[in-house]
């Protein structure tokens, strides 16, 4: 499933290592995605685009620092239970 959340970023007042993992922890929070497995990070122009795989899904997160953000949220399909007899 595909969402996408928008949102306000705070200042930096911590590393940018710091601060973007502190980004993609609350967006995990919010969504249930679980902890972060990696994550990269790349310029196109003045917005900062970060690619974060986690346990329950993958986010690209495009934003600038004390601005905007803009979140597409991919969450994995749980697998139903099932139940063979034998």
């Amino acid at each position: 499933m595909k969402k996408i959340f928008a949102f306000t970023t705070p200042k930096r007042k911590e590393p940018l290592r710091d601060y973007e993992v502190s980004l993609l922890y609350k967006i995990s929070e919010k969504f249930n995605l679980g902890d972060i497995l990696e994550y990269m990070r790349w310029d196109e122009g003045h917005v900062r685009v970060v690619q974060a795989n986690f346990e329950g899904g993958r986010v690209l997160l495009r934003y600038k620092e004390g601005g905007e953000a803009i979140a597409e949220i991919r969450t994995k399909r749980k697998e139903r239970g099932r139940t063979f007899i034998s």
